[in-house]
């Protein structure tokens, strides 16, 4: 071979017994270019890469050849090999060798990016070089091969949250310390697993809130938080899924990025970073292998651009074998006023108009329910108090898990070090909480959780309601900068709240960004604008459902489905 020695591979369809002609390379090349990766470079030399067994070279059209060589083909031959894959190559010392495309990570969300692997099986390594400013580079390979491949997740590009475990890989889980006391996992995440099984190529593994608590930017200590690119780059991503949700509103070339949500940590990043985000229904996936937090709340999620992607992958990844069919359709639209009556009133006047066009377009029924006057007039029981005084202590004893959680941490680390690894003043203040939460209290916390769960099974979700649709608020779209000390409640309210609800009840809940809220930027001296989303819970195992109303409602609503890249969610 002659020229720039970047070869390209062309497999020739077993079933193709006539010759190569310039239709049929005009075709396959046609398809090679919408790769991202691929360009005219690589053809300058052509392998045409044959049907084990075949005797003699496939006959090629002189009206071929001259097509090649006005896309620049220096030269063409036929192999016949397994170990050669369609796409774009590199020939070094007379091997074949697959090319990567190097980007960096210029909005700084990963922990750590990956080198390729040849074959799936191999353990994954680290990738060292560093790109512009000293982020890293993601190493990324052609999609060419994954269109001749039968694995579903072939081709996807994935990030996963750095809590999450990936065979010979620290985790880190935001914290300097944590990522000092543990070697490398020797094995990954069940859910990682079964996705590079399928065929998916992970990246890298994402930035995070430590130990995934709520933290904003200029709380993060060990490793500098991710950018978020929307609005003048300078707002806040959310949290816990910080380093995900960023990457996927950032990145064209990531197709799905995994997070993890206890309660919150998907679904509000996805509104701050303006994504899809899907919390799954507890006990669709397994939680095998990530870093727990709270056991029973914990749960591995989906952040994307496209929701058709997110749904494709949802179907392909969740199992709902143990779950109940989901109805063919929801029964009707709930507003909570509880958890909407402290959002901005403009942006909660048009998430309001959202869920009656919903009502509308589903022809089904809207209500607005107050959960605390439901409960005070239908009470679990007769001496049962109010619910801010039943439940506004029981979810403070999850601190309880959060801090026991870590004690394998602790004692590690100083058994290791001799003494007390550092954390954030956030997290200090999360495990202080939950060292002084006995277990009784954290049992009896529990319990009035469950006793909750079972009011609303048998109180809201009956009648009309028995299939609803919660329409739930996660912030309000205000600016929230990096350099923000932050001043307002954490959660915004007590007791079981608009981010608390899904997690109890074992549901799916779904951000869908609708809009985008305008404000004047005190860094760019201009407008911007915020993503604005709502949450959409369903009753458990109604994942898949609930996206497809989505993408039904957003269609009739000429809402967008698929959210750019950038500063704004929606092409100007």
């Amino acid at each position: 071979m002659v020229g720039l020695n970047l070869p390209t591979v062309f497999p020739i369809p077993p079933e193709a017994s006539t010759e190569i002609s310039e239709a049929w390379m005009r075709k396959i090349l046609d398809e090679y270019k919408t790769d991202d990766m691929f360009n005219e470079a690589f053809l300058a030399n052509v392998v045409f890469l044959q049907p084990r067994g075949r005797r003699g070279e496939h006959p090629v059209t002189k009206d071929a050849i001259k097509f090649l060589q006005e896309h620049g083909m220096k030269d063409y031959t036929f192999i016949s090999s397994s170990n050669y894959l369609p796409g774009p190559h590199v020939l070094a010392d007379q091997e074949l060798r697959e090319v990567w495309k190097m980007v960096d990570d210029s909005n700084g969300t990963c922990m750590v990016t990956l080198k390729l692997q040849q074959v799936p099986s191999d353990i994954p390594e680290a990738l060292v070089i560093t790109g512009q400013d000293h982020a890293l580079s993601f190493a990324l390979p052609s999609r060419i091969k994954s269109k001749f491949q039968s694995l579903p997740f072939a081709g996807l590009r994935i990030l996963i949250k750095d809590n999450i475990h990936l065979k010979g890989i620290r985790t880190s889980v935001g914290s300097r310390a944590f990522y000092d006391t543990y070697p490398p996992q020797e094995k990954s995440a069940q859910c990682i697993q079964e996705m590079v099984d399928k065929g998916a190529f992970i990246a890298g593994k994402t930035k995070m809130n430590s130990f995934g608590n709520w933290e904003e930017p200029i709380e993060y200590t060990d490793y500098q938080a991710p950018w978020n690119p929307r609005a003048d780059g300078y707002q806040s991503t959310g949290g816990s899924s910080s380093g995900s949700a960023s990457a996927i509103a950032a990145y064209d070339w990531l197709d799905i990025a995994i997070g993890t949500d206890t309660w919150g940590s998907i679904t509000r990043p996805a509104q701050w970073c303006g994504c899809f985000g899907l919390r799954p229904s507890i006990g669709s996936i397994s939680t095998d292998g990530i870093v727990p937090y709270v056991q029973s709340w914990d749960v591995p999620g989906i952040l994307a651009r496209y929701l058709q992607k997110c749904r494709a992958f949802a179907q392909e990844w969740l199992n709902f074998d143990n779950f109940d069919k989901a109805p063919e359709s929801f029964s009707s639209i709930i507003w909570p006023t509880d958890f909407w009556k402290i959002m901005d009133h403009k942006q909660s006047s048009i998430a309001k108009s959202f869920a009656q066009d919903m009502a509308i377009k589903l022809n089904i029924k809207f209500e607005e329910i107050s959960f605390e006057e439901l409960w005070r007039s239908v009470p679990p029981s007769a001496d049962a108090p109010l619910l801010p005084q039943f439940i506004n202590q029981a979810t403070a004893s999850l601190a309880y898990d959060v801090y026991h959680n870590s004690e394998d941490f602790r004692s590690r680390y100083w058994n290791m070090f001799k003494r007390a690894p550092y954390t954030t003043m956030q997290n200090e203040r999360l495990w202080d909480a939950g060292k002084k939460t006995t277990l009784n209290e954290r049992n009896e916390g529990f319990q009035r959780i469950d006793i909750y769960r079972q009011w609303f099974q048998q109180t809201v979700w009956t009648g009309d309601h028995t299939n609803a649709i919660t329409i739930m608020p996660l912030e309000s779209a205000t600016p929230r900068y990096r350099d923000d000390v932050p001043n307002f409640r954490r959660p915004p309210q007590d007791g079981i709240n608009a981010l608390a609800l899904g997690p109890v009840m074992k549901s799916p809940v779904l951000a869908v960004p609708i809009a985008e809220i305008p404000y004047h930027s005190r860094v760019s001296d201009r407008e911007e604008k915020l993503p604005f989303a709502v949450a959409l819970m369903g009753a458990p195992g109604t994942d898949l459902k609930l996206i497809d109303t989505a993408i039904q409602i957003l269609q009739s609503l000429h809402l967008p489905t698929v959210v750019q890249t950038g500063r704004s969610m929606y092409q100007d």
